[in-house]
């Protein structure tokens, strides 16, 4: 029985990208879910029809099955345009409880801190491009991110950050702000982008809202064009340990 991973994407251009491939050439078949598709003649998500679209906490419990939450410009608690976030949410504290393992990947890991009670704040000046991020001794023994190095180039692409939810282990730091990765049970929440690549930040840059600081596109995209290999490096073991973790499983 392969790895079946379950990717909930929120709007066009923040598809799973250099991740699922990461995920794929560890063994896993990736089942992408679209909620936001569901759009009605007058321009609203058909709530009900999007909701058809989340995977349920029994088809999660399957042996060897695994989500991924994927990021947007959307903030958590964005439920009117987004009408299946709360359902969303819900299902994140079935992994929080162990029912089932998930990466939360920024807005996704967002989304985790506010189900836990944890809500979510604005920054002055959004954190946008190449960062340095560092493993905390809490993530010695950790399924997943143990395997990054003690210093990792990370992407970021954030207005709002998150606080450490209470009874999260704290596993990643290195920016101002703080909290870039957590995990509570079987779910794990980042603040980095471990899909993003040069050319999904590309098409960031110039379908979202103005950069901060006057930056232009390239003074975002070319550093982590350049260091891509070393974010190969650090964000392809993560992927790999979670299928490992998945198919343990089976």
């Amino acid at each position: 029985m392969a790895v079946r991973i379950i990717v909930i994407e929120h709007e066009d251009g923040t598809d799973v990208r250099r991740f699922g491939r990461w995920l794929e050439d560890a063994g896993a078949v990736l089942d992408v879910r679209r909620p936001y598709r569901e759009v009605r003649s007058c321009g609203a998500v058909d709530r009900d029809a999007a909701l058809a679209h989340l995977p349920t906490r029994e088809e999660l419990r399957a042996p060897g099955v695994g989500l991924v939450v994927l990021g947007g410009q959307a903030g958590p608690m964005d439920d009117e345009r987004n009408p299946w976030f709360p359902a969303a949410r819900d299902l994140l504290l079935g992994s929080v409880a162990e029912e089932f393992a998930s990466v939360n990947i920024c807005l996704g890991g967002e989304m985790l801190a506010e189900a836990l009670g944890r809500p979510v704040v604005h920054r002055d000046v959004p954190q946008v491009g190449l960062k340095t991020a560092r493993r905390r001794a809490e993530v010695a023994g950790d399924p997943l991110l143990s395997h990054v190095p003690a210093e990792f180039p990370v992407v970021l692409w954030h207005g709002l950050q998150m606080d450490l939810p209470d009874g999260a282990a704290h596993l990643v730091d290195g920016t101002d702000a703080p909290v870039q990765a957590f995990r509570v049970g079987s779910a794990w929440g980042t603040q980095f982008h471990l899909e993003a690549d040069a050319d999904l930040l590309r098409g960031w840059a110039k379908d979202g809202p103005s950069l901060p600081d006057g930056l232009s596109v390239e003074e975002v995209v070319t550093p982590v064009a350049e260091a891509e290999p070393a974010l190969e490096a650090a964000m392809r073991p993560v992927a790999q340990a979670f299928v490992e973790l998945l198919a343990a499983e089976v």
